[in-house]
């Protein structure tokens, strides 16, 4: 392979924490193949005050850019998860040992396919191939939006919104799915990402039962998961008080080449294709660009890469990791009472 191909840059900027409650952050990676840089922050959402100290809900409504450059594969499909956790009852992160918390759970996952190229307010992407680049400059609400299938009249035509991340719903259960009707897909690969089926599959009450799958878009094929958490680990009952709970965030990217059903009737070489060669393009599933070139792990499943794999190797190309944290600041307002009022007392002499 030519070695002028191999050098990759890999940014991810303004991954920005819109919630109803109030956030905002920025995240910036850097780095060649062999290394990434990575430095993200995240500002609080606004204090919660009211008499019970509850917090209804917690939402994210993201922006990234991703690049990359010169790669020996060309970029057909990014492949991005994101994941919520949060601190434990002594507040300790995940990555600290001893943590008791329920660790990182899947609120979203999607695979923007890339086609022509796009620029407007809310998107920037290009074409597919070995430079290129995937940008979301607005809102994660608003790029979906963009996309025609939410209005197409074939239903559910549903409308985007910020994902949730904690609401009085909670994290569903998902090891109570039915997924016999989902071929090759259980809960264990479900929950690993191996083979999941279709986004449409997790608003189907024959699948979910009375489950809440609150992040779950089917008019997109994208979601399928919902909320991390419930909002108890958040709330705070002592009167007069106030509360700062750490939630962290995890976003997992993965750049994917092109295969046949995306190229379909495209002629490569030309058009959007023009930076696509017939030896980019996978005959079944995408597998991850540069398996075991140049260095890279070689990933015995290139094509259905679970999770935690993925996470493993972060030194990969087409691999990039990143965790951003912030806190949930709630006060319960201190009890009172009070009584105010007039006895309109009378008095008179007997016989009056």
């Amino acid at each position: 392979m030519d070695s002028t191909r191999r050098d990759v840059l890999r940014t991810a900027g303004g991954l920005g924490l819109a919630s109803a409650i109030g956030a905002g952050g920025i995240a910036a990676f850097g780095g060649s193949a062999a290394a990434a840089s990575v430095d993200i922050g995240a500002s609080a959402p606004g204090l919660v005050t009211n008499d019970r100290g509850d917090v209804g809900r917690v939402t994210i409504d993201p922006s990234f850019r991703i690049e990359w450059r010169n790669l020996d594969d060309a970029v057909g499909k990014i492949f991005y998860l994101i994941e919520a956790a949060v601190e434990d009852a002594d507040g300790r992160s995940p990555y600290e040992g001893g943590y008791t918390g329920d660790g990182f759970s899947p609120i979203f996952r999607a695979t923007p396919w890339l086609g022509s190229a796009v620029s407007n307010s809310d998107l920037d992407v290009s074409e597919p191939g070995t430079t290129g680049h995937y940008e979301i400059r607005t809102t994660h609400t608003q790029a979906l939006d963009r996309d025609p299938r939410f209005s197409d009249g074939s239903g559910p035509d549903a409308a985007p919104h910020p994902l949730v991340v904690a609401d009085e719903n909670g994290r569903p259960d998902y090891a109570s799915f039915d997924f016999s009707g989902i071929n090759g897909v259980d809960y264990a690969s479900y929950m690993d990402g191996t083979s999941i089926g279709g986004a449409d599959n997790y608003s189907d009450p024959a699948v979910v039962g009375s489950e809440v799958v609150q992040n779950n878009f089917p008019d997109v094929d994208a979601g399928y998961y919902g909320a991390a958490m419930g909002t108890d680990a958040l709330d705070n009952g002592v009167d007069g008080t106030q509360r700062n709970t750490t939630v962290y965030l995890r976003y997992t990217f993965e750049l994917q080449r092109p295969n046949d059903s995306q190229v379909g009737g495209s002629t490569l070489g030309s058009g959007a294709w023009e930076h696509v060669r017939p030896e980019d393009v996978d005959s079944g599933n995408s597998e991850i660009v540069m398996n075991g070139e140049d260095g890279n792990y070689s990933f015995a499943s290139p094509d259905g890469i679970a999770y935690d794999d993925l996470q493993a190797h972060p030194d990969h190309v087409g691999v990039l990791v990143a965790t951003v944290s912030f806190n949930v600041n709630v006060k319960n307002q201190s009890s009172e009472t009070t009584l105010s009022g007039d006895s309109n007392t009378g008095a008179s002499g007997a016989g009056q």
